[in-house]
C-alpha cells in the first residue's frame, strides 16, 4: 500500500545549519504526518532516517558537504510503503518543544493563547490528547520559538534601539550597561510624543511597574493628558528596582526631553522620587496621588480612618480654602491623630486647593496607572518585545486619536465640550449681578460667587483651578454678551488635541542599517523559588472594592397559562 506523507517541507538539496536542526525537521515532520522513524546512521558527516516499520522504503539522507556544520538533504523518499495500521501502532509522543512549534507554524499567532487553546488545537491537527502541563510547557516552547530566549534579547537591544532611531529620528533613546556589559538601564521616547508634549498641559506622571521575565526589573513611566483626558504617553524607563539611583536617571534623561520650568510632577508617596526631583529637576512643582494617600491611611490600622475618607476626599478635592478648613475641621473633631497625620504629609502635596501649581483637574496617578494596565499582557516578553509592543500600542492610539480630532465638528474636544453642556445647562438658571467692568455676582448654585472674567477667576475655584469656566463663569460671560470659547484654554482646543497626534509612529525597519556589535548581557539576579508572581497584591482598599455586594439577580415572575394569574404555574392552579 502506497501511502504519501506530508506537505513536502523535507527535499533534496535542502539545507539544515546544523544536525539538531535537522533532527527537529524531522521529528516535526513525523508528528504532522503521524509516523515515527528510526536512526539507521548517525556520524558528524552523515544523518541517515529510516521509517519505524520494517521493510517501508520511506527515508532520508543527509550529508555535510562543503561548509563545515550545515546538513544537506541528499535523497528523500517521502512515500510510505507500509501500512496505516502499523504506521499507527509505532507512533510516538511528541514533547512540548515541537508540539509549540506546530502550533505556531500552524497559527501563527501566540498572543492571547492559553494552554487550553494549546491542547484544542493539538487533539484537532494531531489527534494527541494533552494535559494541562504538557499543554502549559507548549505554550512556554511556542512563546520561546516566536520571541526566542531573554538573554537573546538583551543581546538584540542595542540594535533594537538603534532600529527605532532610524524609523523615528528624533527619538531619545539610551541604553546603559556595567563595565562587564550586564545590562543596568533603558530608556525610551518617541520623537512623536515629545512634540506632542507642546500641546498637552504641563503636568507629568510617573510611575513604576514590576516586570515578570525571567529577569526582573521595573519599567518606569511617564505620561501626560491631552485634551481630551486621554492618557498620553511620553517616556519609559526599564530598570533594576526603584531607588534613588534609578529614579535620578530617569528623571535626568525626562530633563532633556521634557524640560519646562512650569511643570508639575505627580507620583505616588515612593522616598526615591522626591528626592531625584529635588536634584535634578528643582524647579518643578511636585505633587502626590489622592489615591495612593488614602491607601496608606487606610493601611494604617491605628488611625481609625476607615470610616472617615470622604471627609479625607472632600478635603483633597476642595476647590476653596473655605471647604477644606471646614472638611479639616470635621476630621480633627472625631480623630485629631488622622488629621495630625495628614498635616505632616503636606497638605501642599495632595490637597488641591494649596497645591502651588497648576494641577488642573489631574488629582491622582491613574494616568500612569493606565498604562501599565495596557501594557501588562507584555510586561513578561523579552525587552525589545516589550519595547515593541510599547511602539505598536502607541502607533495604533496615535492614528486613531488623529482621526478623532479630525472628525471633531466642535472647537473643543468632546470631554471639554461635555464638561460644557452640563455647566451650561446649570448656569441658564442662575441670576447675574454686574458690578464692575468684568466683575459680576452669580446668585445660584447654593450660594453667590463674585467671577472676574478679565482675570479668570471664580470664587468657587474651578474656574482658575480647571482653565474651563464654571457654571457661574457661563452665566457671567452671557450675561456680558462674551462668547464661551474666550474663557476656555488654548490647550482644549480641536487644533491643540489634533497637533498632540499630528506625528506619526513609524515601525522600525527589519534589519539595523549600522553595523555595530555592542554588547548588552542579561543582569545578575539571584533566582527565587517557586512561580513567579504575575500580578500585585491588592490593597484593602482594592479588596474592599472588590468584595462589594452584588445586585441580587432579577427572577422572571411566571404567571399560570391557565387563569393568567401571577405567582403560580399551571400545575399549581386551584381554579382549574
Amino acid at each position: 500500500m502506497f501511502f504519501l506523507c506530508g506537505s513536502g517541507d523535507i527535499s533534496v538539496g535542502q539545507s539544515y545549519v546544523s544536525k539538531n536542526d535537522l533532527i527537529s525537521a524531522l521529528r516535526v515532520k513525523a508528528v504532522k504526518s503521524r509516523f515515527a522513524f528510526k536512526v539507521s546512521k548517525s556520524t558528524t558527516k552523515l544523518y541517515v532516517a529510516k521509517c519505524f516499520v520494517d521493510g517501508c522504503k520511506w527515508m532520508c539522507r543527509a550529508a555535510i558537504k562543503n561548509e563545515a556544520k550545515r546538513f544537506f538533504v541528499t535523497k528523500y523518499v517521502k512515500v510510505h510503503t507500509c501500512s496505516v495500521v502499523d504506521r499507527a501502532r509505532f507512533r510516538k509522543g511528541c514533547t512540548p518543544r515541537y508540539l509549540g512549534q506546530i502550533f505556531v507554524e500552524q497559527f501563527g499567532i501566540i498572543d492571547g493563547i492559553v494552554p487550553r487553546h494549546i491542547a484544542s488545537a493539538i487533539r484537532v491537527l494531531l489527534g494527541l490528547k494533552l494535559n494541562y502541563t504538557t499543554a502549559y510547557r507548549a505554550l512556554k516552547a511556542a512563546q520561546l520559538f516566536v520571541r526566542g530566549t531573554p538573554e537573546a534579547g538583551y543581546a538584540a537591544l542595542p540594535s533594537y534601539l538603534r532600529r527605532v532611531k532610524q524609523s523615528n529620528p528624533g527619538s531619545v533613546t539610551d541604553l546603559v550597561c556595567e563595565a562587564n556589559g550586564q545590562f543596568k538601564y533603558c530608556f525610551l521616547s518617541l520623537y512623536a510624543s515629545m512634540v506632542g508634549f507642546q500641546y498637552l498641559r504641563r503636568v507629568i506622571v510617573v510611575d513604576g511597574t514590576h516586570l515578570t521575565g525571567k529577569y526582573g526589573g521595573t519599567l518606569l513611566v511617564a505620561a501626560g493628558q491631552d485634551a481630551n483626558f486621554q492618557v498620553f504617553p511620553l517616556a519609559f524607563g526599564i530598570v533594576d528596582a526603584e531607588n534613588n539611583e534609578s529614579w535620578g536617571w530617569f528623571m535626568n534623561k525626562l530633563q532633556q526631553c521634557f524640560s519646562s520650568h512650569h511643570m508639575v510632577i505627580i507620583s505616588d508617596r515612593h522616598p526615591s522620587i522626591p528626592n531625584a526631583c529635588l536634584n535634578v529637576l528643582p524647579w518643578v512643582t511636585r505633587g502626590i496621588c489622592y489615591y495612593h494617600l488614602q491607601g496608606n491611611i487606610v493601611s494604617k490600622s491605628e488611625l481609625g480612618a476607615k470610616d472617615l475618607m470622604y471627609l479625607v476626599k472632600g478635603a483633597a478635592y476642595a476647590h476653596t480654602l473655605r471647604e477644606y478648613n471646614r472638611c479639616m475641621a470635621s476630621i480633627r473633631a472625631a480623630k485629631p491623630a488622622l488629621a495630625n497625620y495628614l498635616e505632616l504629609a503636606d497638605p501642599k502635596l495632595w490637597s488641591r486647593v494649596h497645591f502651588p501649581g497648576d494641577r488642573y483637574n489631574i488629582k491622582t496617578s491613574n494616568i500612569a496607572e493606565s498604562i501599565n494596565s495596557a501594557l501588562k499582557r507584555a510586561k513578561g516578553f523579552p525587552i525589545p518585545y516589550l519595547l515593541q509592543f510599547i511602539r505598536e500600542k502607541l502607533g495604533v492610539w496615535f492614528a486613531k486619536r488623529r482621526e478623532d480630532a479630525l472628525s471633531l465638528q466642535t472647537p473643543y474636544s468632546k470631554g471639554v465640550e461635555y464638561l460644557l453642556a452640563i455647566r451650561t445647562h446649570h448656569a441658564e438658571t442662575y441670576t447675574v449681578e454686574h458690578i464692575d467692568g468684568w466683575t459680576f455676582n452669580v446668585i445660584g448654585g447654593g450660594g453667590h460667587y463674585i467671577v472676574n472674567l478679565e482675570n479668570r477667576s471664580c470664587e468657587c475655584g474651578v474656574f482658575q483651578i480647571e482653565k474651563i469656566p464654571c457654571s457661574h463663569a457661563i452665566a457671567a460671560s452671557t450675561e456680558a454678551n462674551m462668547h464661551i470659547s474666550q474663557n476656555v484654554c488654548m490647550t482644549y482646543t480641536k487644533e491643540s488635541l489634533y497637533a498632540t497626534y499630528a506625528r506619526p509612529i513609524y515601525p522600525e525597519p527589519t534589519e539595523d542599517a549600522e553595523e555595530e556589535e555592542d554588547i548588552c548581557l542579561p543582569p545578575e539576579v539571584a533566582p527565587t523559588r517557586g512561580r513567579k508572581k504575575k500580578s500585585r497584591y491588592l490593597t484593602w482598599l482594592e479588596l474592599s472594592r472588590k468584595r462589594q455586594p452584588k445586585p441580587r439577580k432579577v427572577h422572571k415572575v411566571y404567571s399560570c397559562s391557565l387563569c393568567r394569574v401571577p405567582g403560580h404555574t399551571r400545575p399549581h392552579c386551584v381554579s382549574h
